[in-house]
Parts: structure tokens; C-alpha cells; sequence
């Protein structure tokens, strides 16, 4: 890819993923001033706060550029307009052979098979292109639309994992998915 030209990586011909734009901040705000987003996933604040939207997109940034790329992307609907987010964490490109998926999808957007189709896609970039031969994800109990999503992605469900994060005070219980190559 030449210097300066916007990463596009297609997952079908309704989405695609990129990197994250600081124009993308009106649409991180609006999609995750969302309680049942928020209930879904662990690293997520409720309410999401313009501050929020600024740390995120400083963070990905400087995660890409330790990295030497994006590993985190957003998710663009085909008129390029944020309507999610995916990527991975807990490890080094190039040097683990395993890191952990998470991923978000604006709420108009469930129950339409976009987040199935983008874990797919992700999951081939990771084995293909970060040299990673196990993925991981984390899925509350009570989110069976992601673990559906997982399953469907050859994911398998390897454990469950009581008391296993602490959200708002509270312990709560995972779900541990994963995929080999």
C-alpha cells in the first residue's frame, strides 16, 4: 500500500474495516451512548463521553504505532460511515502466537450476520498477515448473540470462567471461545 493511502480491507459488499479516523468521534459517541452495548462488553464506559471517543482514538493510534499497523479497525457500512469496531490485544505482532478479539456493532445494525462476516474476515487477516495461530474472546453468559457469532466463525467454546472480571463493582462470569489456524 503506498505511503498515506487509507487502509480498506473488504469484508463484503456491505462493510469493510479501516483504520480509525478522528472524524469517526460524533459516530463513537452516538453508537455507544448505548446501555446494551455497554452491558455486552467489558472495556466500554456507559455513559460514552466526547473524552471517551478522545481517549479511544489516541490509544488505537498509539497502539498502531507500537505495533508497526492497526490491529484495532472500525467497521464502515458502504458508504464509509462507522457503524462498529473490532481488533485485538494481549499481544505483540510478530512475536505471540495468540491475542484476544473483541468487537462492537452498533445496535441498528444487529441481527443482520455484518459481525459474523467481520470476524470471519478478521480472524483470516490475523492468521494470514500477524502470524497468529489461536484467537481468543471473552463473551458474557448472558450475550448469546456473540457467542453465536463466535461459533459460526469456528470458534469453540473452551471454558467458563467464574468471577472471572469486575465491572461496576460486581464480579461477573465469561464465556472463553477460541479459534486454532
Amino acid at each position: 500500500m503506498p505511503a498515506g493511502a487509507a487502509m480498506k480491507i473488504i469484508v463484503n459488499n456491505k462493510v469493510h474495516l479501516s483504520e480509525f479516523r478522528s472524524s469517526d468521534k460524533p459516530a463513537l459517541i452516538q453508537h455507544l451512548n448505548d446501555r446494551d452495548i455497554y452491558d455486552r462488553t467489558l472495556r466500554i464506559p456507559f455513559p460514552y463521553t466526547e473524552k471517551d471517543a478522545d481517549h479511544w482514538l489516541a490509544l488505537v493510534a498509539k497502539i498502531a504505532e507500537q505495533q508497526g499497523r492497526p490491529v484495532h479497525f472500525a467497521i464502515r457500512s458502504a458508504d464509509d460511515a462507522l457503524i462498529g469496531a473490532c481488533g485485538f490485544s494481549d499481544f505483540q505482532l510478530g512475536k505471540s502466537h495468540r491475542a484476544e478479539m473483541g468487537y462492537w456493532l452498533g445496535k441498528p445494525f444487529w441481527g443482520r450476520g455484518i459481525m459474523t462476516a467481520v470476524v470471519g474476515r478478521l480472524c483470516q487477516l490475523a492468521f494470514e498477515e500477524f502470524g497468529l495461530v489461536k484467537i481468543l474472546a471473552h463473551v458474557h453468559p448472558h450475550n448469546s448473540a456473540s457467542a453465536r457469532v463466535l461459533e459460526k466463525c469456528g470458534f469453540q467454546q473452551e471454558g467458563y470462567l467464574r468471577q472471572h472480571f469486575l465491572k461496576d463493582g460486581t464480579l461477573i462470569d465469561a464465556k472463553l471461545f477460541g479459534l486454532l489456524k
